[in-house]
């Protein structure tokens, strides 16, 4: 899997790639902590939805459209609960948990992958 650099806030980033199919639904699944950060990138802008079975670390998962954070949330380890509002993304990213409050990243803050 590839890996890259993401902005975040006035943060940069390094993030494994999730871009095709496989890799985007493998995700963290199975990865032992320490968590690293993988950002989920998408060709176009569409509702994504994410569940956390089988991954064994608390996340944030922050889902972003045009550049900026739209949704915040807390993946729990292995919940087969839908997270996700119905709202389009072209990026998510999953981070170790605390990181957005840790780093101040809120809805409206700056996302983008660098490329």
């Amino acid at each position: 899997m590839k890996t890259g650099f993401i902005v975040l806030g006035d943060n940069i980033l390094e993030s494994f790639l999730a871009v095709s199919e496989r890799e985007q639904s493998q995700g963290l699944m199975f990865v032992e902590p320490p968590t690293p950060i993988m950002s989920f990138v998408y060709t176009a802008p569409k509702i994504n939805k994410f569940w956390m079975q089988n991954t064994p670390s608390d996340l944030d998962i922050v889902f972003c459209y045009k550049n900026k954070v739209s949704q915040i949330h807390h993946g729990k380890p292995f919940s087969t609960q839908t997270i996700g509002n119905n709202e389009f993304s072209d990026l998510v990213i999953e981070l170790p948990f605390g990181t957005c409050r840790e780093m101040g990243i809120k809805i409206g803050s700056s996302a983008q992958l660098l490329k």
